[in-house]
């Protein structure tokens, strides 16, 4: 696997320092064998409440900090994975679809929105034997749904592109859909910004050094199932007409134009950047492009967009079986010179020793500055303040894909009959 090891030592130089100083900073528990865990002496928010998206029990809840459920949903087919919640009470969701052909963790295939009075408004699907929505989805403002997709590419157009692998492999695409008309009317694939340097005979062959904007089809080559990108989360930031998306398998957030048409988006020119559908930015990790600068993801989920322009990630993987949340200082318009340390400022971290999970994950800020987590593959929601204090844990769930805050005044809770 290309590079992996120098990310495997990259990590564990660069991270080391900031996982000491989390370390230090943060409070470790003690040992409780009880579901929820409250700090009396602390101000966890409780002006919010917190929506669970539940893995395992294939729902959603609302619950307070005394665990109390307060609404729930139960989906009439398996979650995968998202459900986002609406200001009318609606929810938008990603399901399972029984016909999916590609399987990897976190496919979905069809969305819902479900009404407050849980009824279904609409049902879309996007699921073929060669192409897969997958993980999460925006609702935007137009109406419009925005999504990942596997699609494959079969061992031999691989090659043809440059791959040196011999394997069927699945490359990220994203989709923009009106669901009401199930019109696509936008569409990003990476396979047209692929670069190479594996074999001069082959499409996208190039230095990857000099293309900080292409996207090395080799640099997870020997990943066996194909699945060699595996995007698992995807946000956009309708001010500026940008895309940020979560790459697990290359440890970055890519950030990609929308501005753009879908002409434009298959090529490098047009858009506001005038760079088509070519990476506008990435961070994260700077071996995927050969690049210098210090390596802070290691496995990824979740590209946060807080409203004050900073994102929030969590890390999976950052040092010895042991997670983390990161909070980047963005600042678009973006560059990304060959050659020049291009990593945004981290300006926050949290970890501890117990935090860990392997997939899933998520982190979101609640009103008064915390920080809510989700221990995915653990099952346990954490409250962290901003100097790193544990305030609240609870391990009422077995599974999570996300959570998030919603401020008991919040509009969406009168329509779900939630005091």
């Amino acid at each position: 696997m290309k590079n992996m090891l120098k990310l495997n030592l990259a990590v564990t130089k660069q991270l080391l320092v900031i996982v000491l100083i989390a370390l230090f900073t943060s409070c470790n528990n003690d040992d409780n064998d009880t579901e929820q865990t409250n700090n009396d002496d602390s101000d966890y928010d409780t002006s919010t409440y917190i929506l669970v998206v539940d893995q395992t029990g294939q729902g959603a809840d609302i619950i307070d900090h005394d665990g109390d459920i307060l609404f729930s949903w139960d989906f009439d087919d398996a979650i995968g994975n998202d459900a986002s919640l609406l200001s009318d009470g609606s929810m938008i969701v990603c399901l399972k679809a029984n016909d999916a052909a590609i399987t990897f963790g976190g496919y979905g295939g069809k969305f819902q929105k479900i009404n407050a009075d849980q009824t279904t408004d609409w049902e879309v699907s996007y699921s073929t034997t060669t192409q897969t929505a997958h993980h999460d989805v925006e609702y935007l403002s137009n109406g419009n749904i925005i999504f990942p997709v596997w699609e494959e590419l079969t061992a031999s157009d691989a090659a043809e592109q440059g791959f040196s692998g011999s394997q069927d492999i699945y490359p990220e695409a994203i989709v923009e859909m009106n669901p009401l008309t199930q019109e696509i009317v936008w569409e990003w694939h990476a396979t047209d910004h692929l670069i190479q340097d594996y074999d001069s005979t082959k499409l996208n062959y190039g230095s990857v050094e000099e293309n900080p904007n292409k996207i090395d089809i080799n640099y997870n080559s020997s990943q066996d199932n194909g699945d060699i990108m595996h995007a698992n989360g995807i946000t956009v930031d309708e001010d500026n007409d940008i895309i940020y998306v979560t790459i697990n398998n290359y440890s970055e957030v890519w950030v990609i134009d929308h501005s753009t048409t879908t002409a434009e988006a298959a090529t490098s020119s047009g858009g506001n950047y005038n760079l088509g559908g070519d990476l506008i930015y990435r961070f994260g990790n700077p071996l995927t492009y050969d690049n210098i600068g210090d390596v802070t993801l290691n496995d990824v989920h979740y590209p946060n967009l807080l409203d004050t322009g900073n994102m929030l990630v969590f890390s999976n993987n950052i040092y010895d079986n042991q997670s983390a949340v990161f909070e980047y200082e963005l600042n678009p318009p973006y560059q990304l010179v060959s050659g020049t340390n291009n990593e945004p400022e981290l300006v926050w971290s949290f970890t501890d020793s117990e935090l860990y999970s392997a997939g899933l994950g998520g982190a979101v800020r609640t009103p008064n500055g915390n920080t809510l987590i989700a221990e995915g593959r653990d099952g346990t929601v954490w409250e962290v303040s901003n100097n790193g204090e544990v305030l609240w844990k609870y391990a009422g769930y077995d599974t999570l894909w996300r959570v998030y805050a919603i401020p008991v005044t919040d509009e969406s809770l009168t329509y779900l009959g939630v005091d």
